[in-house]
């Protein structure tokens, strides 16, 4: 698999590895493009003196006539989800060991379908990614799941009125992410299947906290 993406990487030639700012990891919504992501974690930094690096990819089909990109098809059944979300995780896993990025802290941030995306990844490599963001993610299939050991820290958030979501994923998502060591959940009051400026304060402080 080739994963096409937009990015933005400030690479260090003195001082420790430790100190360097995380690199996000993000993951678009269907029938978008990689520059949602750009978009939001832009917003997050915004009004601050540090620049994020990221890697923003482009889901791996596109959409015909229509424009925009997804992950996997709309309604597809678990089984194919799951076998694309490891399919991507193995191509970025090849990707991100290499030198640049292999001590690198690693944060996922996905919306929706890219939400989803992220937490298979931790799921798949429980020890690799440092934190990971889910904004408003299909959690369709995942009924009983659990993660696997990992310290991976997770954001989860939704709109009180989000009707592309069924509120049983909703509620499914937060069971599932409380069986890991470090989960916080956020809701919005009237929002949708959006962002809201409230998400991204709250992202802010998630990433200041890491």
């Amino acid at each position: 698999m080739r994963l096409q993406m937009n990015g933005k990487i400030s690479v260090r030639i003195d001082g420790p590895i430790d100190n360097a700012p995380p690199l996000f990891l993000m993951f678009h919504g269907y029938g978008n493009d990689e520059s949602e992501m750009v978009r939001i974690i832009d917003a997050v930094y915004a009004g601050t003196s540090e620049q994020p690096d990221y890697l923003s990819f482009r889901g791996t089909y596109s959409r015909p006539y229509m424009g925009g990109h997804y992950w996997y098809p709309d309604g597809c059944g678990v089984d194919e989800r799951q076998r694309e979300c490891t399919a991507v995780g193995e191509a970025l896993t090849q990707l991100i060991d290499a030198p640049v990025f292999r001590n690198r802290r690693k944060v996922l941030i996905g919306f929706s379908q890219g939400g989803y995306l992220s937490y298979r990844l931790v799921k798949s490599h429980p020890y690799l990614f440092d934190a990971a963001i889910l904004l408003s993610p299909s959690f369709q299939g995942e009924i009983g799941a659990r993660l696997p050991d990992s310290y991976t820290r997770f954001f989860l958030a939704y709109g009180s009125l989000d009707s592309t979501i069924p509120l049983q994923d909703q509620i499914n998502a937060r069971k599932v992410l409380e069986s890991s060591r470090d989960f916080v959940h956020h809701e919005y009051p009237s929002m949708t299947h959006a962002i809201c400026d409230k998400e991204i304060a709250d992202i802010r402080d998630f990433i200041n906290n890491l």
